[in-house]
């Protein structure tokens, strides 16, 4: 049993009609396919610089604050790396920046209640109890200076990305097989979030899109992506949820990273339904029963696991 990660705000919204789906068809290839979709987002006051400045300071009430400065950095005073990280936002067109803001749903109940109507949305079209269903989720916004470039990468989770301000292109890739190896996956499920390897042969493949204010785009799990911010500022509204049946996958991955680090050759997720529920149970039992975040809930056991490998790496560099 995957364990749930719940804000306890979600659940008590009804659709709202934020998100509308013109193309009901483009839903059903929901986790699968990419497609664009119309949000009415754009111009929100919970969306602003100004707002986003003033919420920053409370991303100083979670430990994960640390996240946004280097080692350097964290020596500073808590009040300069508060005001430093302010003035980031509030001079976003001027620094050269690129900003992200991650679980602003668990910051404001503001912003709480946004991520619910977006989720109450999502189950409208889907017919699909989401909330209820769904082992974690949350809500992030990008800021980021004009042309600047964001690497290309992958995510776990089922994501909505929603241009509210300014414009980028995106590049969007096949999901999983599609573009990525075995090994660049496993590597991602051991919490290496740079796995995915960049090739020339991808300039010019998967499909683009054009991110303006009122337009979002859906990223299924492990689609590759790469985004260039245009010529103004860009702020972009990011949420994502996770379901069981994709922790499991997940799970299955970071047993055969193992594995191919023994010289074996696993099977991929899929190919065997009795090797992927052996798999599934044993990382779950070296998981954190009782898991605070989703990275406990994902990646404890894979850290277990892969223990002895990390141990022995530093024995044959002479660190241990």
């Amino acid at each position: 049993m995957i364990p749930r990660l719940r804000n306890p705000r979600v659940g008590r919204h009804a659709a709202s009609g934020l998100i509308q789906h013109d193309d009901v068809q483009a839903w059903e290839q929901l986790n699968e396919q990419p497609f664009a979709f119309r949000h009415g987002l754009a111009g929100h006051p919970l969306l602003s610089i100004e707002r986003l400045a003033r919420l920053s300071e409370r991303a100083f009430d979670r430990d994960h604050y640390k996240r946004y400065f280097k080692a350097a950095e964290l020596k500073l005073p808590r009040d300069t790396l508060k005001a430093r990280f302010r003035e980031n936002i509030e001079q976003i067109g001027e620094n050269g920046k690129w900003v992200a803001l991650h679980y602003i749903d668990e910051m404001d109940p503001e912003y709480g209640d946004l991520f619910d109507l977006l989720l109450a949305d999502v189950e409208e079209i889907t017919r699909r109890p989401v909330r209820s269903q769904m082992t974690w989720g949350s809500l992030s916004v990008f800021l980021s200076a004009p042309w600047l470039p964001v690497a290309y990468h992958f995510d776990h989770e089922t994501n909505f990305l929603m241009q509210v301000q300014g414009e980028k292109d995106l590049r969007l890739y096949p999901r999983e097989f599609g573009t990525l190896t075995p090994p660049e996956i496993e590597d991602f499920y051991r919490h290496n979030p740079v796995a995915g390897i960049y090739r020339d042969d991808l300039a010019d493949a998967g499909s683009a899109w054009r991110l303006v204010p009122g337009i979002g785009v859906h990223h299924p799990p492990l689609a590759p992506h790469r985004i260039q911010n245009g010529k103004d500022v860009s702020v972009s509204l990011a949420f994502y949820y996770v379901m069981p049946e994709m922790e499991e996958r997940g799970h299955v991955y970071q047993v055969n990273y193992c594995m191919r680090k023994l010289g074996l050759r696993p099977r991929a997720p899929g190919e065997s339904a009795l090797s992927d529920r052996m798999k599934i149970k044993f990382m779950r039992a070296l998981s954190t029963s009782n898991p605070r975040t989703h990275d406990e809930l994902l990646y404890s056991g894979v850290s277990r696991l892969a223990a002895p490998f990390r141990w022995a790496k530093h024995l044959r560099e002479g660190r241990a």
